[in-house]
């Protein structure tokens, strides 16, 4: 399943797939841009703490879910 997070954009909000965030920098305290697989780039307006927290949270393992045993 592909794990969306809402992120706030300047006018609205975007969705980004968890899997496919490259960094994350801060460009000011309440703003900070996203940098995905492929070069896109998207400008949030909310705290880089905040977006970093919804992105650990969507790729976290479930709780019930089974997990591969490593090899």
């Amino acid at each position: 399943m592909i794990n969306l997070v809402a992120v706030k954009a300047l006018a609205g909000f975007n969705y980004v797939r968890a899997d496919q965030v490259v960094a994350i920098a801060a460009s000011e305290p309440t703003k900070c841009v996203i940098y995905l697989v492929g070069g896109v780039t998207i400008p949030c307006s909310e705290p880089v703490k905040d977006v970093i927290a919804k992105l650990e949270a969507a790729t976290a393992p479930r709780a019930g879910e089974m997990q591969e045993e490593p090899k």
